[in-house]
């Protein structure tokens, strides 16, 4: 009775474990949209949310290590052995209700994250696209500022060498 009551409170860990994945997996689709918005926004507050979002991976990383470490323990449990023990592979040892939680809870987080990541790869794309955009600008603007090669200013001394012959050339 012991061992199934382990059982259960690892199986809880991990249903809780997935509900804090899912919802930090949906602040970061928010925060990956008001990035969007600052991006074309040109917005200050776009290092705010960059730093925001590398806060919130971070503890998605540690949910996803505890999420591991759950899943490791039912399947010794259970008697699993295998090198990386998915979720799939601990559905057959679950009661039906159970398995049902589990599955929907790892269907929505692998929707989410898809999602999120659509969205960071047109955030990255858009930010590539003002970046060039801005190196471009500053190529032009240096462009007209700087004096074309061969122009002097008419008030500048002539060297030397060329002032002394007049610009003839006495070669033989």
């Amino acid at each position: 009775m012991v061992n199934h009551d382990q059982f259960c409170e690892v199986l809880i860990e991990l249903e809780d474990t997935l509900v804090e994945q899912f919802r930090q997996i949906q602040q970061l689709i928010e925060l990956t949209l008001s990035e969007r918005q600052a991006l074309l926004e040109n917005s200050d507050s776009l290092m705010n949310i960059v730093e925001e979002k590398e806060v919130l991976l971070d503890r998605l990383g540690l949910l996803e290590d505890n999420r591991r470490k759950a899943v490791q323990k039912l399947a010794l449990e259970r008697g699993i052995v295998s090198d990386e023990t998915s979720i799939a592979e601990l559905l057959p040892y679950l009661d039906e209700s159970e398995a049902r939680r589990v599955t929907r809870l790892a269907e929505g987080i692998t929707s989410l994250a898809r999602e999120a990541r659509q969205l960071n790869d047109y955030n990255q794309a858009l930010a590539v696209t003002r970046l060039d955009w801005l190196q471009a600008a500053q190529v032009f603007l240096v462009g007209v500022v700087q004096p074309e090669p061969a122009y002097a200013p008419p008030y500048k001394a002539r060297p030397a060498a060329e002032a002394a012959n007049f610009g003839m050339d006495y070669r033989a």
